[in-house]
């Protein structure tokens, strides 16, 4: 285990979805955010359990670049855009 803080994964979203997750997961990496998304074929398994949701992951150092990218994509959403619509 490394001694090195910015090796430290933590948890930047709990997602409603696993397709959401996923178009967030792309917005992020595009961002140079390194993430992973995690748990996004529980149900699959297990059925339809209320609670169980996806999450995406980011090192530490990584978490105010995340927020910022989700905090963009909500806001295009909330203003009737596409969250994956290109700024001209």
């Amino acid at each position: 285990m490394s001694a090195d803080p910015s090796d430290d994964i933590v948890r930047l979203a709990t997602v409603p979805n696993p397709a959401q997750a996923h178009l967030w997961e792309q917005a992020l990496r595009q961002a140079g955010v390194r993430c992973k998304v995690v748990g996004d074929y529980l149900d699959a398994g297990i059925g339809d359990i209320p609670g169980l949701r996806a999450e995406i992951w980011v090192h530490r150092e990584d978490v105010a670049a995340g927020e910022e990218v989700l905090r963009e994509l909500q806001a295009a959403t909330a203003a009737g855009g596409s969250p994956t619509d290109e700024e001209s």
